[in-house]
């Protein structure tokens, strides 16, 4: 009986570091995955999960546009984010077709 004490407590201590091994692995991975409170964005965004890239991205594009996004540009830029554009590549990705749609309206 003894032996099987042993053995369950050398597993135990086992799982115990290797559960700290992985918190500390996924540590930094997780502070850059973090996502923003979704109630501070406003309206169509809420609940979406946006992290703080796909946010600061979209205030980057209404300040260039000088107004709010119309339904279309929404859904357009909806799907970018599920997609996985996020910074400099989505606001890019977006403007593309933002000037594309002006042309053709």
């Amino acid at each position: 009986m003894g032996g099987e004490l042993l053995l369950t407590i050398i597993i135990a201590v086992l799982f115990a570091i290797l559960t700290v091994i992985m918190f500390l692995l996924g540590w930094k991975e997780a502070l850059k995955a973090k996502v923003i409170d979704p109630i501070k964005v406003e309206e169509f965004y809420t609940g979406e999960g946006w992290d703080e890239d796909v946010h600061a991205a979209y205030e980057k594009i209404l300040e260039s546009l000088h107004r709010e996004l119309n339904d279309e540009e929404q859904r357009y830029f909806m799907e970018l984010v599920e997609e996985g554009y996020r910074g400099n590549y989505l606001i890019k990705k977006f403007l593309e077709f933002s000037r594309q749609f002006k042309e053709h309206h």
